[in-house]
């Protein structure tokens, strides 16, 4: 059996993976090229820094049919009848595939680049991503261990703030890092990394309770999409301050929302108001992500002051202005 994490034949799989979608050779080379999206046979678009770029490129069917194949060699399964979606992770490379007839236009992959360093807060100063206030406020709440959320759209860029945010923990303090795929660069010598698989029975919600048992200090998500919410935040309400995730929402609010409905999926019966209470107890700041036309801002940092039951509202006070978000 190959085992995911065996770098060689990663390796291997990934010129294998090249080989057959040679065409696309001078993206995969291209540093510049976060994704590519091959939505079908000769329909390919790539993203880099500005908006999507359709490629002028024939790649037939029977390629991309190759590459998922061997991709599914990986988590040693076969593309057939009951498989027909597959995720990977490759050296530099992140990659989810589909085949017909789930796919309807024929079979397509999106293949994601990982970022080859961590940005510094200074990087993302000096990209006007961040401003100095906004960096400020970031250095202080990982300081004195508050825990986050990072919140945005696909594509915003919230693992790499991650990264970097996780870049500023001070080094003695351990985590226990918790990913779908893995993809956050670490470099706190006392940490330990899981990915989960729900096929093999370890999912995010057994994945945070065992990361419990494992002595640390913070608990991260790679992403919150679950009812491992509530056992995150279990987790940070119970000697493990300054935890954080990532979570899908369009606004530093929605976060909230969004955290909300995914705590209820953990089926515990838990009145409404109560689940918000619990949010407002747990959640000290919500940073807020987007991208448009391939420029990234952070856009808010939300400081979560309490639940008010009377009006039903959280009580937020957006950052550095001060005002209400």
């Amino acid at each position: 059996m190959h085992a995911v994490d065996d770098k060689s034949y990663s390796e291997r799989t990934l010129q294998s993976l090249m080989r057959a979608l040679k065409v696309l050779a001078p993206v995969f080379e291209d540093a510049e090229i976060n994704e590519i999206m091959i939505n079908g046979p000769h329909d390919v678009f790539v993203r880099g820094r500005g908006p999507d770029v359709k490629l002028d490129v024939v790649l037939p069917g029977g390629a991309i049919q190759t590459a998922i194949t061997l991709l599914a060699s990986m988590s040693d399964k076969v593309v057939d009848k009951d498989t027909k979606v597959v995720s990977a992770r490759l050296p530099g490379f992140r990659v989810e595939a589909c085949m017909p007839p789930l796919a309807v236009k024929g079979p397509s992959m999106c293949i994601r680049r990982h970022a080859t360093r961590v940005l510094t807060m200074d990087d993302y100063i000096a990209s006007g991503t961040i401003n100095e206030q906004q960096a400020e406020v970031i250095a202080e709440l990982v300081d004195q261990r508050k825990n986050f959320l990072i919140a945005g759209g696909t594509y915003s860029g919230k693992t790499t703030l991650m990264n970097c945010v996780l870049s500023m923990i001070n080094p003695v303090q351990r985590l226990f890092v918790i990913e779908q795929v893995h993809e956050l660069k670490i470099s706190s010598p006392n940490h330990v990394v899981v990915e989960c698989d729900p096929d093999f029975g370890f999912d995010a919600r057994r994945a945070v309770r065992m990361g419990m048992r494992y002595s640390p200090d913070r608990v991260l998500l790679g992403e919150l999409r679950g009812p491992e919410a509530y056992d995150w935040i279990d987790a940070a309400n119970t000697g493990h301050p300054g935890s954080g995730a990532t979570i899908h929402a369009n606004s530093a609010f929605e976060a909230l929302s969004r955290l909300e409905s995914l705590l209820t999926m953990a089926g515990t019966g838990m009145p409404f108001d109560v689940i918000q209470q619990r949010v407002a107890s747990t959640v000290d700041y919500v940073m807020f992500i987007e991208q448009a036309n391939g420029v990234r801002r952070l856009s808010q940092i939300c400081r979560v002051d309490g639940f008010d039951r009377a009006s039903g509202k959280y009580q937020t006070v957006s950052l550095p202005t001060g005002e209400n978000p």
